[in-house]
């Protein structure tokens, strides 16, 4: 009995492994890392990215999203996180990973999308050492809060399972080596 709790636990410890990447309907080459999803636009020739989308049952496709995009211009990532009822004005961002905040100035994000500013409910990280520092944190992590104000029609937080992100960010990251 021992024996199967001991290989339970090596088995939910162990980090989430890179899957095979596949083709999608969409012209993605498109791969599983736990709770990540990594795409490659283009059939993998185009931009990268690593998206984790809510569970929460709602009359939308997804209420919450967290992406990690791959930078095409330099090396590195921005950080984007979508949250139904989050404020397109926040008067403060952070992210608490593992219990450790990093406030996000006003200076260093931006209402949108990363590659679409007119998206509603929608914040993302424009300082590269900042992002690139999230990132690093993340992949050493477990659990993520964002936290922002005001409020809006939320909580003004959202949590984020950080299961998959070191083998989802290391896959992208040797795709894009292989295109180079």
């Amino acid at each position: 009995m021992r024996w199967i709790a001991l290989c339970t636990a090596l088995v939910c410890a162990a980090p989430a492994a890179a899957q095979q990447w596949f083709h999608h309907d969409f012209g993605e080459l498109r791969a599983y890392h736990g709770d990540y999803l990594s795409v490659c636009n283009d059939n993998g020739a185009g931009a990268c990215r690593t998206v984790q989308t809510g569970m929460n049952p709602s009359d939308f496709l997804f209420d919450e999203r967290l992406v990690l995009h791959r930078r095409e211009d330099a090396p590195g990532w921005v950080v984007e996180v979508m949250v139904r009822g989050m404020p397109d004005a926040l008067s403060s961002l952070a992210f608490s990973i593992d219990g450790e905040t990093v406030d996000v100035p006003l200076a260093h994000r931006a209402a949108g999308g990363y590659d679409f500013a007119n998206v509603a409910e929608t914040v993302h990280i424009t300082d590269a050492a900042l992002n690139n520092e999230l990132v690093r944190r993340m992949r050493a992590g477990n659990k993520m809060t964002v936290y922002w104000t005001p409020r809006g029609d939320s909580d003004g937080s959202e949590a984020f399972s950080l299961r998959g992100v070191t083998a989802a960010t290391n896959a992208i990251d040797a795709r894009v080596r292989t295109r180079q």
